[in-house]
């Protein structure tokens, strides 16, 4: 059978165009869709990078706005400020580093099509357009985010938080006052933990001339998000709001499959994203490097089958890691607004912001967890009448 392509790419962000440029780069004939005339609008992430990044991607140092060393953690009555010597995260212009991957993929080779993807065949490798076009290639990958047609089409549940977000302008003694310190003001983020957010959390990311991002994920409505940010500022800040987005975060299910047929899923498209934090990029450009190996294999071998090896590799490395996420959220979602304020005392007394500071990790949270279990200190911080329930979750 003769295919138009090696590979069709559906969704041009950041996680199509990675891969995208990953395979053109090995010398596959690629193709990649896109149904918006600009990608990275509108703006629906936070914009935070850990300083693993420059293992997954390339990152210029024009996108770069910002950088962090250390966060400043929050309940309604208690703050905890933890820290390091060095960058531990990048804030970025997200819409500049979409468009800097796509130009790099389209640089490289690959074919952008400015259309609306509507349906696949995933047997027989058909991607159908909203202009009644067709296009034939040997595989499909699905990067076409949170509401995926093509994981709907193979029968994947799809789950999503909602998430909001307003781009804010704060002064320094306004954000001094909040954060209880006079350390340097756009060094730090903040987030702010409450029972009417979780299992999400609020954040305050610095970005420059007293700027932020201001937002928050949860199982509220945009609606009510809009009214607990609101609140929220009103509470703590003289402020001006500049911008606003909405957005949506899946809900990683490991009963999904990342593979059918001649269909791989990758990013947003296939929830990879880590349950407590919200984030998924560098997983996504892990998993475009995972991908791009099977892919490449699949197409030198002409057995589709080898594509389930992605499958099963993702799984080997990330599944351990975020069932530990899932516990943590699941610990928090039993706490309420006086136990947060118990847990954060109980952390603060027994030395976690020096452990937290040291073992703290955006992309690799089990590390900390596993550090409070060996010392002890998860009975020693949780609510004696939550122990059972703790213990339990984490199969004590």
């Amino acid at each position: 059978m003769s295919f138009d392509y090696d590979v069709m790419v559906v969704g041009a962000g950041p996680v199509g165009s990675t891969i995208a440029y990953y395979l053109s780069r090995n010398g596959l004939n690629v193709a990649i869709s896109e149904k918006k005339r600009e990608v990275g609008y509108p703006l629906q992430c936070a914009g935070i990078l850990s300083k693993h990044i420059f293992e997954k991607n390339e990152l210029p140092d024009e996108v770069i706005i910002n950088t962090v060393q250390g966060a400043f953690l929050h309940t309604q009555n208690h703050i905890l400020n933890v820290e390091t010597q060095e960058n531990v995260a990048y804030v970025i212009d997200r819409i500049a580093y979409d468009q800097f991957l796509l130009n790099r993929a389209t640089e490289n080779g690959v074919d952008l099509i400015n259309q609306k993807v509507v349906d696949v065949d995933t047997e027989e490798g058909i991607t159908y357009f909203s202009n009644n076009q067709f296009i034939t290639s040997k595989i499909i990958i699905a990067c076409d985010g949170h509401s995926s047609k093509i994981a709907s089409k193979i029968g994947n549940e799809q789950k999503s938080y909602h998430a909001s977000q307003m781009l804010v302008s704060i002064d320094d003694e306004n954000m001094g006052n909040f954060r209880k310190s006079d350390k340097k003001k756009d060094d730090y983020v903040d987030t702010f933990l409450s029972e009417e957010i979780l299992p999400g959390f609020l954040w305050i990311i610095p970005l420059e001339n007293n700027t932020y991002r201001v937002g928050l994920f949860s199982n509220q409505s945009h609606k009510n998000q809009d009214v607990t940010l609101m609140d929220f500022l009103n509470e703590n800040f003289e402020y001006e709001i500049l911008e606003r987005y909405k957005g949506f975060i899946p809900i990683f299910n490991d009963k999904n499959q990342l593979v059918k047929d001649r269909v791989i899923l990758v990013g947003d498209a296939a929830s990879q994203i880590k349950p407590t934090s919200g984030g998924g990029l560098l997983i996504a450009f892990d998993s475009c490097k995972i991908a791009s190996k099977y892919v490449l294999e699949a197409i030198k071998n002409d057995d589709i089958n080898i594509l389930e090896g992605y499958q099963k590799e993702f799984n080997d490395k990330y599944l351990k890691e975020f069932s530990y996420q899932f516990k943590v959220q699941k610990t928090l979602n039993l706490l309420n607004d006086d136990d947060l304020d118990y847990l954060f005392e109980k952390l603060k007394r027994n030395d976690c912001e020096r452990i937290i500071s040291e073992y703290g990790d955006m992309d690799n949270q089990s590390a900390l967890v596993k550090e409070f279990i060996k010392r002890g200190l998860i009975f020693k911080i949780i609510p004696t009448f939550l122990f059972k329930k703790v213990t339990n979750i984490f199969g004590f």
